[in-house]
């Protein structure tokens, strides 16, 4: 069983940048990104702006008080 990837750049402003973080991410098995990942305990949120097939750009969420 093979395990689809794309890679997530992970971003800590509200706008996509240059300076994101590229991390491995596995693909829902509908085959669409996942909408949330939770990274070193970090939120982020998908964005509506894609680099590049296979790469998906992710906003950080603002923090939640606990």
């Amino acid at each position: 069983m093979t395990i689809k990837t794309y890679v997530a750049v992970l971003h800590d402003g509200p706008t996509p940048t240059d300076a994101g973080q590229p991390v491995l991410c596995p693909f829902q098995p509908d085959g669409m990104p996942k909408p949330v990942i939770d990274h070193e305990g970090v939120i982020y949120r998908l964005s509506d702006t894609q680099n590049a097939p296979g790469t998906f750009d992710y906003l950080k969420t603002p923090a939640q008080p606990r």
